[in-house]
């Protein structure tokens, strides 16, 4: 397993940013009067010498020369090195309501990734889009059908399972209000889990995480919902960042991540529930995302399992279906891990099939049953274009050259 660890928090991220801000501006006060130091010794001659204009100059170093080496030209810097691969492991919705929240009662919380954490761990990062709030303050939403709300404890079961972000731009975020949802960023930053899609306002939630691996890349993740509530989008107050409204801002912030990291991992909350055929809108937004420099795009909400796509050398997976989430028929309990190494040449991906209990309790599957949802991804990418090649109890897709 690779050792991981946090490259910066957002809150501090930006906090050193304000520092580096003003350390800049007194570096450049220093430097100037330093420079208006060195022009007046200059124009004065120094110690009493003649001025510089007035100096010998009989025998010039040429301009494009350097000195004690006239005449020779610089060599050329070796183009930058190619950044080393990183290995992400994605999952999909995290709810942990209702029936989950009866078993975290029962057998803990950390009970409740027990079955597939070996597989979160093999990753340099892991991340899951998290349905619900996780927190005991405020109250449901009036005039919601469905609302969320986790219990606290799961927060640290998400980092000891091997989860280094999640996602919580989605439509069951702010369930709970906007107290809730600022208590639950706390809890999970707290226990070591970084945060996207949501934020204590506006600019908090278009704020990316960033994950350095200990080969040395760096991953940047950030992520969008385009289903949303009234009122649940970020502004002043806590909310989450909404997608398809501002394709451009979406774009840009794309971009600023990608010159930053290594690597670009973007995740949307979008589709349509119980379809497993994205439709033109997520094909859009997702050829957006990579045509800016993202890397992987990986969807949520449809609560089934979608197909993926190769574009461009990167991967898009459509939809991963409910990963941790209380159901009722088979479809909705059928979903896949992830698991993508990303390198400078392109995306190879072996997804590990799982299936989740009535209870919502995900696990690792063998045999036919593996099989089975691995035959059901090779359908739905093939309408796709894209090749799912099955070995045994796992599925591979390539992307690019590697």
């Amino acid at each position: 397993m690779s050792e991981r660890h946090l490259y910066r928090s957002r809150r501090l991220r930006r906090r050193r940013a304000r520092i580096r801000g003003l350390i800049a501006l007194a570096v450049v006060a220093v430097v100037a009067i330093a420079g208006g130091l060195a022009l007046a010794r200059a124009l004065t001659g120094g110690r009493g010498e003649a001025p510089a204009a007035a100096r010998d100059t009989s025998s010039p170093t040429p301009a494009h020369s350097t000195p004690g080496d006239a005449g020779t030209t610089p060599a050329a810097e070796p183009p930058p090195a190619e950044p080393p691969p990183a290995r992400i492991v994605s999952g999909g919705d995290v709810m942990t309501d209702r029936v989950v929240k009866s078993y975290i009662a029962s057998y803990g919380a950390a009970a409740v990734l027990r079955g597939i954490a070996p597989q979160l761990r093999k990753g340099d990062a892991a991340w899951v889009n998290l349905e619900s709030p996780l927190s005991t303050l405020g109250s449901p939403t009036p005039g919601k059908d469905y609302t969320f709300e986790g219990p606290p404890s799961m927060a640290k079961a998400l980092a000891a399972a091997g989860v280094t972000v999640v996602t919580l731009g989605n439509n069951h975020t702010v369930d709970y209000g906007q107290a809730a949802l600022a208590d639950t960023i706390k809890r999970l930053e707290k226990a070591g889990v970084q945060v996207v899609g949501a934020g204590l306002d506006d600019e908090d939630a278009w704020t990316a995480a960033i994950v350095k691996t200990s080969g040395g890349a760096t991953i940047g993740f950030l992520a969008w919902t385009d289903v949303l509530w009234p009122g649940y989008r970020a502004t002043s107050k806590p909310g989450v960042a909404e997608g398809r409204t501002d394709i451009p801002r979406m774009k840009r912030s794309i971009r600023a991540l990608a010159a930053e990291v290594d690597y670009v991992v973007v995740g949307y909350h979008w589709g349509l529930e119980y379809e497993h055929y994205p439709w033109g809108a997520q094909t859009s937004e997702a050829h957006a995302a990579i045509d800016a420099g993202a890397d992987l795009v990986i969807g949520h909400h449809p609560h089934v399992l979608q197909g993926l796509e190769t574009y461009k050398g990167r991967l898009i997976a459509y939809s991963l279906g409910d990963l941790v989430f209380d159901h009722y028929s088979i479809e909705t309990g059928q979903t896949v891990l992830v698991d993508a190494v990303l390198t400078a040449d392109g995306v190879k991906a072996t997804l590990v099939p799982v299936y989740v209990s009535s209870s919502g309790i995900p696990a690792v599957q063998k045999g036919g049953a593996a099989t089975t949802i691995l035959s059901l991804v090779r359908q739905y990418s093939k309408a796709l274009g894209t090749d799912v090649v099955i070995k045994g109890e796992v599925a591979t897709v390539r992307a690019g050259k590697k």
